[in-house]
Protein backbone atom coordinates (compact mmCIF):
# COMPACT_ATOMS: atom_id res chain seq x y z
CA UNK A 1 0.00 0.00 0.00
CA UNK A 2 1.38 3.77 -0.85
CA UNK A 3 1.48 5.30 2.05
CA UNK A 4 3.88 8.13 1.40
CA UNK A 5 1.65 11.23 2.46
CA UNK A 6 -1.38 9.91 3.86
CA UNK A 7 -2.59 10.77 6.99
CA UNK A 8 -5.17 8.61 8.71
CA UNK A 9 -6.40 10.36 12.09
CA UNK A 10 -5.53 7.97 15.31
CA UNK A 11 -3.79 5.12 13.58
CA UNK A 12 0.09 4.75 12.55
CA UNK A 13 -0.64 1.98 11.09
CA UNK A 14 -2.03 -0.02 7.73
CA UNK A 15 -5.53 -0.76 7.71
CA UNK A 16 -6.97 -4.13 9.20
CA UNK A 17 -7.68 -5.25 5.78
CA UNK A 18 -3.67 -4.67 4.13
CA UNK A 19 -2.09 -6.09 7.45
CA UNK A 20 -4.03 -9.70 6.80
CA UNK A 21 -3.13 -9.09 3.15
CA UNK A 22 -2.00 -12.45 1.68
CA UNK A 23 -2.90 -12.68 -1.81
CA UNK A 24 -0.86 -12.10 -4.13
CA UNK A 25 -2.64 -8.98 -6.06
CA UNK A 26 -2.42 -8.52 -9.47
CA UNK A 27 -1.20 -5.37 -11.11
CA UNK A 28 -3.10 -2.86 -12.53
CA UNK A 29 -2.51 -3.27 -16.15
CA UNK A 30 -3.91 -6.80 -16.36
CA UNK A 31 -7.12 -5.56 -16.69
CA UNK A 32 -6.80 -2.86 -19.64
CA UNK A 33 -9.18 -4.14 -22.61
CA UNK A 34 -7.51 -6.11 -25.76
CA UNK A 35 -9.43 -3.21 -27.72
CA UNK A 36 -7.28 -0.29 -25.63
CA UNK A 37 -4.04 1.25 -26.08
CA UNK A 38 -2.21 1.91 -23.25
CA UNK A 39 -0.22 5.01 -22.38
CA UNK A 40 2.53 5.77 -20.26
CA UNK A 41 1.89 8.92 -18.84
CA UNK A 42 -1.55 8.27 -17.33
CA UNK A 43 -3.89 10.54 -15.35
CA UNK A 44 -3.91 9.64 -11.82
CA UNK A 45 -7.29 9.08 -10.22
CA UNK A 46 -8.49 8.46 -6.21
CA UNK A 47 -11.35 6.45 -5.64
CA UNK A 48 -13.62 7.02 -2.80
CA UNK A 49 -16.42 4.80 -1.77
CA UNK A 50 -14.36 2.43 -4.01
CA UNK A 51 -16.21 -0.98 -3.10
CA UNK A 52 -14.94 -3.95 -4.26
CA UNK A 53 -13.76 -1.83 -7.41
CA UNK A 54 -16.31 -1.81 -10.67
CA UNK A 55 -16.18 1.98 -11.30
CA UNK A 56 -12.23 1.68 -11.50
CA UNK A 57 -12.05 -1.34 -13.65
CA UNK A 58 -14.09 0.79 -16.05
CA UNK A 59 -11.37 3.43 -16.05
CA UNK A 60 -8.67 0.80 -15.28
CA UNK A 61 -10.10 -0.76 -18.75
CA UNK A 62 -8.98 1.65 -21.01
CA UNK A 63 -5.23 1.68 -20.10
CA UNK A 64 -4.95 5.71 -19.61
CA UNK A 65 -5.92 5.86 -15.58
CA UNK A 66 -3.72 4.51 -12.63
CA UNK A 67 -5.62 4.44 -9.34
CA UNK A 68 -3.33 5.90 -7.03
CA UNK A 69 -5.23 5.76 -3.82
CA UNK A 70 -8.57 3.89 -2.79
CA UNK A 71 -10.61 4.17 -0.26
CA UNK A 72 -13.71 2.03 1.45
CA UNK A 73 -15.13 1.36 5.20
CA UNK A 74 -16.47 -2.19 4.22
CA UNK A 75 -13.75 -5.12 5.27
CA UNK A 76 -15.38 -7.53 2.53
CA UNK A 77 -15.37 -5.35 -0.29
CA UNK A 78 -11.36 -3.83 0.77
CA UNK A 79 -9.88 -7.59 0.97
CA UNK A 80 -11.89 -7.92 -2.54
CA UNK A 81 -10.33 -4.82 -3.65
CA UNK A 82 -6.91 -5.64 -2.51
CA UNK A 83 -7.07 -8.97 -3.68
CA UNK A 84 -8.08 -8.04 -7.20
CA UNK A 85 -6.72 -4.61 -7.85
CA UNK A 86 -4.28 -3.69 -5.38
CA UNK A 87 -3.74 -2.79 -1.51
CA UNK A 88 -3.46 0.53 -2.45
CA UNK A 89 -6.94 1.05 -0.93
CA UNK A 90 -7.38 2.30 3.14
CA UNK A 91 -10.23 -0.08 4.62
CA UNK A 92 -10.69 3.23 6.78
CA UNK A 93 -13.87 5.66 8.10
CA UNK A 94 -13.15 8.35 5.26
CA UNK A 95 -13.34 10.95 7.73
CA UNK A 96 -9.74 9.78 9.07
CA UNK A 97 -8.24 10.65 5.85
CA UNK A 98 -6.60 13.71 5.24
CA UNK A 99 -3.23 14.96 3.23
CA UNK A 100 -4.38 12.62 -0.33
CA UNK A 101 -1.28 13.20 -2.83
CA UNK A 102 -2.17 14.80 -5.99
CA UNK A 103 -4.73 13.67 -8.34
CA UNK A 104 -6.01 14.54 -11.71
CA UNK A 105 -9.90 13.26 -11.07
CA UNK A 106 -11.65 11.99 -7.77
CA UNK A 107 -14.31 9.63 -8.80
CA UNK A 108 -16.84 7.84 -6.25
CA UNK A 109 -20.54 7.51 -5.03
CA UNK A 110 -21.08 9.40 -1.80
CA UNK A 111 -24.62 8.14 -0.27
CA UNK A 112 -26.75 10.94 0.26
CA UNK A 113 -30.26 9.77 2.33
CA UNK A 114 -29.87 12.87 4.38
CA UNK A 115 -31.14 15.97 2.63
CA UNK A 116 -34.15 17.03 3.50
CA UNK A 117 -35.68 20.33 1.46
CA UNK A 118 -38.03 20.80 4.27
CA UNK A 119 -35.23 22.71 6.26
CA UNK A 120 -32.51 22.52 3.86
CA UNK A 121 -30.29 25.28 6.12
CA UNK A 122 -29.64 22.01 8.35
CA UNK A 123 -29.29 19.04 5.28
CA UNK A 124 -25.35 18.88 5.63
CA UNK A 125 -26.08 18.44 9.71
CA UNK A 126 -27.85 15.43 9.63
CA UNK A 127 -25.95 12.69 10.41
CA UNK A 128 -26.64 10.89 7.35
CA UNK A 129 -24.59 12.98 5.19
CA UNK A 130 -21.55 12.65 6.85
CA UNK A 131 -20.00 10.80 4.05
CA UNK A 132 -21.26 13.26 1.39
CA UNK A 133 -19.61 16.00 3.87
CA UNK A 134 -16.43 13.70 3.46
CA UNK A 135 -16.61 13.33 0.04
CA UNK A 136 -17.11 17.32 -0.76
CA UNK A 137 -13.87 17.77 1.91
CA UNK A 138 -11.60 15.90 0.07
CA UNK A 139 -12.45 17.40 -3.41
CA UNK A 140 -11.77 20.97 -2.06
CA UNK A 141 -8.58 19.40 -0.67
CA UNK A 142 -7.03 17.89 -3.13
CA UNK A 143 -8.39 20.31 -6.06
CA UNK A 144 -8.67 17.23 -9.16
CA UNK A 145 -9.28 18.68 -12.58
CA UNK A 146 -12.21 16.93 -12.63
CA UNK A 147 -15.07 14.50 -10.53
CA UNK A 148 -17.12 12.37 -11.06
CA UNK A 149 -20.24 11.02 -8.86
CA UNK A 150 -22.30 8.63 -9.23
CA UNK A 151 -25.91 7.66 -7.79
CA UNK A 152 -28.93 6.56 -8.06
CA UNK A 153 -31.64 7.87 -10.74
CA UNK A 154 -34.20 8.84 -8.68
CA UNK A 155 -32.56 11.74 -6.31
CA UNK A 156 -33.21 13.34 -9.05
CA UNK A 157 -36.59 13.56 -8.31
CA UNK A 158 -36.57 12.81 -4.71
CA UNK A 159 -38.81 15.38 -3.12
CA UNK A 160 -39.69 17.38 -6.57
CA UNK A 161 -35.93 17.79 -7.48
CA UNK A 162 -35.42 20.00 -4.39
CA UNK A 163 -32.81 17.38 -2.70
CA UNK A 164 -30.40 17.41 -6.27
CA UNK A 165 -30.49 21.07 -6.63
CA UNK A 166 -29.23 20.87 -2.34
CA UNK A 167 -26.67 18.57 -3.73
CA UNK A 168 -25.37 20.44 -6.79
CA UNK A 169 -24.86 23.71 -5.11
CA UNK A 170 -22.87 22.04 -2.26
CA UNK A 171 -20.83 20.19 -5.02
CA UNK A 172 -20.35 23.76 -7.18
CA UNK A 173 -19.45 25.54 -4.16
CA UNK A 174 -16.30 23.75 -4.21
CA UNK A 175 -15.01 25.48 -6.76
CA UNK A 176 -16.52 23.42 -10.11
CA UNK A 177 -18.93 23.58 -12.81
CA UNK A 178 -21.15 20.83 -12.83
CA UNK A 179 -22.52 18.67 -15.51
CA UNK A 180 -25.31 15.86 -14.96
CA UNK A 181 -26.94 13.59 -16.61
CA UNK A 182 -28.71 10.15 -16.25
CA UNK A 183 -26.93 7.14 -17.88
CA UNK A 184 -28.39 3.50 -18.62
CA UNK A 185 -25.71 0.91 -18.40
CA UNK A 186 -27.19 -0.78 -21.26
CA UNK A 187 -26.88 1.54 -23.37
CA UNK A 188 -23.17 1.16 -23.38
CA UNK A 189 -22.61 -2.58 -23.52
CA UNK A 190 -23.51 -4.16 -20.27
CA UNK A 191 -25.96 -7.07 -20.48
CA UNK A 192 -28.66 -4.73 -18.03
CA UNK A 193 -30.96 -2.28 -17.99
CA UNK A 194 -29.21 0.31 -14.97
CA UNK A 195 -29.42 3.77 -14.60
CA UNK A 196 -27.17 6.34 -12.79
CA UNK A 197 -26.95 9.83 -12.70
CA UNK A 198 -23.86 11.32 -13.11
CA UNK A 199 -22.17 14.57 -12.00
CA UNK A 200 -18.92 15.57 -13.80
CA UNK A 201 -17.60 18.55 -12.01
CA UNK A 202 -14.57 20.08 -13.73
CA UNK A 203 -12.63 22.89 -12.14
CA UNK A 204 -13.87 26.75 -12.58
CA UNK A 205 -10.70 27.37 -13.90
CA UNK A 206 -11.14 25.30 -16.66
CA UNK A 207 -12.90 26.74 -19.55
CA UNK A 208 -13.73 23.82 -22.01
CA UNK A 209 -17.48 22.03 -21.56
CA UNK A 210 -17.93 18.24 -20.54
CA UNK A 211 -19.67 15.88 -23.10
CA UNK A 212 -21.50 13.09 -21.90
CA UNK A 213 -20.58 9.59 -23.75
CA UNK A 214 -22.87 9.00 -26.29
CA UNK A 215 -24.52 5.61 -26.45
CA UNK A 216 -22.56 2.77 -28.27
CA UNK A 217 -25.56 -0.03 -28.03
CA UNK A 218 -29.39 0.15 -28.85
CA UNK A 219 -31.95 -2.64 -29.70
CA UNK A 220 -30.04 -3.81 -32.81
CA UNK A 221 -26.74 -4.77 -30.92
CA UNK A 222 -27.87 -4.99 -27.04
CA UNK A 223 -25.93 -7.43 -25.38
CA UNK A 224 -28.76 -9.47 -23.78
CA UNK A 225 -28.89 -11.88 -21.03
CA UNK A 226 -28.19 -15.24 -23.27
CA UNK A 227 -25.10 -13.85 -24.25
CA UNK A 228 -23.70 -12.88 -20.97
CA UNK A 229 -24.38 -16.37 -18.47
CA UNK A 230 -25.69 -18.73 -20.99
CA UNK A 231 -23.19 -18.48 -24.45
CA UNK A 232 -20.33 -18.59 -22.63
CA UNK A 233 -20.04 -21.52 -19.85
CA UNK A 234 -18.55 -20.38 -16.76
CA UNK A 235 -16.35 -23.65 -14.95
CA UNK A 236 -17.58 -25.00 -12.04
CA UNK A 237 -14.46 -24.24 -10.41
CA UNK A 238 -14.53 -20.75 -10.48
CA UNK A 239 -14.93 -19.59 -6.42
CA UNK A 240 -17.94 -17.37 -7.15
CA UNK A 241 -19.95 -20.10 -9.16
CA UNK A 242 -21.69 -21.98 -6.75
CA UNK A 243 -25.41 -23.26 -6.80
CA UNK A 244 -27.72 -22.14 -3.94
CA UNK A 245 -29.97 -24.90 -3.04
CA UNK A 246 -33.73 -23.90 -3.39
CA UNK A 247 -36.62 -24.89 -1.40
CA UNK A 248 -39.52 -27.12 -2.14
CA UNK A 249 -41.90 -24.50 -2.70
CA UNK A 250 -39.90 -22.18 -4.66
CA UNK A 251 -39.00 -25.16 -7.14
CA UNK A 252 -42.69 -25.00 -7.65
CA UNK A 253 -43.27 -21.98 -8.32
CA UNK A 254 -40.20 -21.39 -10.34
CA UNK A 255 -41.82 -23.72 -12.74
CA UNK A 256 -44.44 -21.78 -13.40
CA UNK A 257 -42.76 -18.69 -14.27
CA UNK A 258 -41.79 -18.07 -17.89
CA UNK A 259 -38.54 -16.12 -18.52
CA UNK A 260 -39.25 -12.54 -18.22
CA UNK A 261 -41.51 -13.62 -15.88
CA UNK A 262 -41.80 -13.14 -12.10
CA UNK A 263 -44.25 -14.54 -9.50
CA UNK A 264 -47.06 -12.92 -10.67
CA UNK A 265 -47.20 -15.82 -12.71
CA UNK A 266 -47.82 -18.31 -10.35
CA UNK A 267 -51.10 -20.23 -9.39
CA UNK A 268 -52.63 -17.98 -6.83
CA UNK A 269 -52.29 -20.68 -4.52
CA UNK A 270 -48.50 -20.40 -4.64
CA UNK A 271 -48.28 -16.72 -4.20
CA UNK A 272 -47.26 -14.48 -1.18
CA UNK A 273 -47.38 -11.29 -0.08
CA UNK A 274 -44.29 -10.39 -1.55
CA UNK A 275 -44.73 -7.65 -4.69
CA UNK A 276 -45.62 -9.92 -7.42
CA UNK A 277 -43.70 -8.07 -9.68
CA UNK A 278 -40.31 -8.24 -8.23
CA UNK A 279 -40.17 -11.54 -6.43
CA UNK A 280 -38.59 -14.50 -8.01
CA UNK A 281 -37.78 -12.74 -11.94
CA UNK A 282 -37.07 -15.22 -14.50
CA UNK A 283 -34.21 -13.34 -16.76
CA UNK A 284 -35.06 -13.57 -20.32
CA UNK A 285 -32.31 -14.58 -22.25
CA UNK A 286 -32.94 -12.66 -25.60
CA UNK A 287 -33.53 -9.27 -23.20
CA UNK A 288 -31.01 -7.21 -21.06
CA UNK A 289 -31.56 -8.14 -17.27
CA UNK A 290 -33.53 -6.24 -14.63
CA UNK A 291 -31.03 -3.70 -12.40
CA UNK A 292 -29.15 -5.85 -10.22
CA UNK A 293 -29.31 -5.50 -6.53
CA UNK A 294 -28.00 -6.88 -3.18
CA UNK A 295 -30.78 -9.29 -2.21
CA UNK A 296 -28.55 -12.67 -2.00
CA UNK A 297 -29.35 -13.33 -5.57
CA UNK A 298 -32.98 -14.18 -4.29
CA UNK A 299 -34.88 -11.98 -6.48
CA UNK A 300 -32.93 -13.33 -9.91
CA UNK A 301 -33.12 -16.60 -11.64
CA UNK A 302 -32.05 -18.38 -14.48
CA UNK A 303 -33.48 -17.67 -17.90
CA UNK A 304 -33.98 -21.69 -18.67
CA UNK A 305 -32.76 -23.26 -14.97
CA UNK A 306 -34.80 -24.11 -12.49
CA UNK A 307 -32.69 -21.89 -9.76
CA UNK A 308 -31.36 -18.35 -8.54
CA UNK A 309 -28.60 -17.22 -10.39
CA UNK A 310 -24.99 -17.51 -8.98
CA UNK A 311 -22.70 -14.48 -7.72
CA UNK A 312 -20.45 -14.87 -10.75
CA UNK A 313 -23.76 -14.66 -12.96
CA UNK A 314 -24.47 -11.27 -11.11
CA UNK A 315 -21.09 -10.20 -11.54
CA UNK A 316 -21.17 -10.98 -15.14
CA UNK A 317 -24.34 -9.16 -15.61
CA UNK A 318 -22.46 -5.57 -14.28
CA UNK A 319 -19.48 -6.52 -16.54
CA UNK A 320 -16.89 -7.88 -14.24
CA UNK A 321 -14.48 -10.48 -15.92
CA UNK A 322 -14.42 -14.08 -14.79
CA UNK A 323 -10.81 -13.54 -13.24
CA UNK A 324 -12.01 -11.01 -10.75
CA UNK A 325 -13.04 -12.92 -7.70
CA UNK A 326 -15.43 -11.75 -4.62
CA UNK A 327 -14.10 -12.30 -1.42
CA UNK A 328 -16.45 -12.88 1.98
CA UNK A 329 -19.51 -13.97 2.61
CA UNK A 330 -22.36 -14.50 -0.09
CA UNK A 331 -23.94 -11.84 1.32
CA UNK A 332 -21.02 -9.99 1.07
CA UNK A 333 -20.31 -10.99 -2.03
CA UNK A 334 -24.15 -10.15 -3.56
CA UNK A 335 -23.65 -6.77 -1.83
CA UNK A 336 -20.09 -6.13 -3.46
CA UNK A 337 -21.81 -6.84 -6.82
CA UNK A 338 -24.69 -5.21 -6.55
CA UNK A 339 -23.49 -1.59 -5.21
CA UNK A 340 -20.99 -1.94 -8.26
CA UNK A 341 -21.37 0.31 -10.97
CA UNK A 342 -21.74 -1.53 -14.20
CA UNK A 343 -18.03 -2.10 -15.87
CA UNK A 344 -19.15 -0.92 -19.27
CA UNK A 345 -20.84 2.39 -18.46
CA UNK A 346 -17.63 3.15 -16.17
CA UNK A 347 -15.57 2.69 -19.26
CA UNK A 348 -17.51 5.02 -21.19
CA UNK A 349 -17.03 7.38 -18.94
CA UNK A 350 -13.58 6.75 -18.71
CA UNK A 351 -12.89 7.19 -22.08
CA UNK A 352 -14.88 10.32 -22.38
CA UNK A 353 -13.02 12.30 -19.34
CA UNK A 354 -9.78 10.94 -20.89
CA UNK A 355 -10.34 13.07 -24.10
CA UNK A 356 -11.68 15.75 -22.21
CA UNK A 357 -8.20 16.16 -20.40
CA UNK A 358 -5.85 15.12 -23.23
CA UNK A 359 -7.31 17.90 -24.90
CA UNK A 360 -6.71 20.00 -21.99
CA UNK A 361 -3.74 19.24 -21.46
CA UNK A 362 -1.81 18.44 -24.73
Amino acid sequence: MKKASVQIEKSNTIPAVNEIQIFEHIKQGIWVHSDEQVIDNKFKVISLFSGSGGLDLGFLATGKFEIIFANDFNHSACATYAHNIGNHIVCEDISKLSNLPTADIIIGGPPCQGFSTANPSRSFEDPRNHLFQEYSRIIKEVKPQLFLMENVSGIVTLEKGKVFELIKKELASCGYTLYDSILNAKDYGVPQSRRRMIIIGVRNDIEEKFDFPKPTHNDGNQITVGAAIIEKTIPKSNPNHIISKISSLNLERIKHIPEGGSMKDCPKNLQNNSDLKRAMRRLHRNKESFTIVHNNCDHYYHPSENRRITIREMARLQGYPDEFIFLGSKSEQSRQVGNSVPIGLGKALAKEIFNFLYNLNR
